[in-house]
């Protein structure tokens, strides 16, 4: 049985804690022997199922191999992983917290966004309608065949024995109108008009 092999097994700190002493054979070792145990302490103490207590395990070793060129000779490696994963578990369950709390907040308040959201969509539907009917009957005609019927200009122009520029400047007026009726203050003004 080799040094670090007699270190590990029996949970002696390691006489020096770098890279050379502590080196592939005996971190996968140390892995073996400690990582089901890990996974166990996630599960049990912290509620964490068997997958989330497999990534917490695997990101505390990795965490512990970065760093073993760092810790002290002195230092019990099992307490280092012990603490490594406690941290990390630790972390994980605040960041749920702050996560589940986040989605209840979304979840309260969507229904409350969409209501009103529906509410003002109702209400700008409605004032657009009232200023369409305010229009002259051929504005209103060509608005119509463009918003509502989705015809281009020279289709609206071909239908209506009109010209493409008169469609345009009848277009044109309609959508100042609507802008003049729909903006200030307590109105509304979308791009799409």
């Amino acid at each position: 049985m080799s040094l670090e092999e007699n270190n590990l097994d029996n949970d002696r700190p390691l006489p020096s804690f770098n890279a050379t002493m502590f080196d592939d054979a005996a971190f996968k070792l140390f892995f073996k022997k400690h990582f089901t145990t890990l996974c166990g302490y996630c599960q049990f103490k912290f509620d964490f199922d068997l997958d989330q207590a497999k990534d917490i395990v695997h990101t505390g070793f990795l965490r512990l191999w970065e760093n073993r060129q760092r810790i002290s000779p002195e230092l019990s490696i099992k307490a280092y992983i012990y603490q490594i994963v406690h941290n990390i578990c630790l972390d994980t369950l605040k960041s749920d917290k702050v996560r589940r709390r986040h989605i209840q907040y979304i979840k309260d308040h969507s229904s409350e966004v969409t209501r009103n959201d529906s509410l003002d969509f109702k209400q700008l539907e409605e004032m657009i309608e009232k200023a369409i009917e305010e229009f002259p009957p051929q504005m209103r005609r060509i608005f119509e065949l463009s918003r509502k019927e989705e015809l281009r200009y020279a289709e609206i122009a071909g239908q209506l024995g009109i010209s493409v520029k008169t469609v345009e400047t009848q277009m044109g007026r309609a959508l100042a109108k609507l802008r003049k009726k729909l903006t200030g203050p307590g109105k509304y003004f979308f791009f799409f008009l």
